[in-house]
């Protein structure tokens, strides 16, 4: 259970972290990027990575869980760099729905 809220908390920090690039936010959003903006999406994109780590920590030992969300990382990479290829303008809406179903998810951690 920790594997997937971990993966559901890295998907909207990757998309927070793309909306800090000028190319990505004009794809997402469709306007120019501030640099208050990308500054405050760098530090939400940020929050979110850590947050994951914790999700990771809860449930395992330091060394499986940093190994574990490493790989949990590459697959909201993954995911949120093929969004961005095909399907730029949704991103914003997965990643919402994915930090919602995080949130609901700690709740079942123990």
């Amino acid at each position: 259970m920790n594997t997937w809220i971990a993966l559901l908390w890295g998907v909207p920090a990757f998309a927070a972290l793309s909306l800090a690039m000028e190319r990505h936010h004009e794809q997402m959003v469709g306007e120019e990027l501030g640099i208050r903006r990308m500054w405050l999406w760098r530090a939400v994109g940020t929050a979110l990575l850590l947050g994951s780590l914790l999700v990771c920590l809860h449930g395992w030992g330091l060394s499986v869980a940093v190994a574990a969300w490493l790989g949990v990382l590459t697959f909201a990479a993954l995911f949120t760099g093929l969004m961005l290829t095909y399907a730029p303008r949704q991103l914003r809406t997965v990643a919402t729905v994915c930090a919602v179903l995080a949130v609901a998810g700690l709740g079942l951690l123990r």
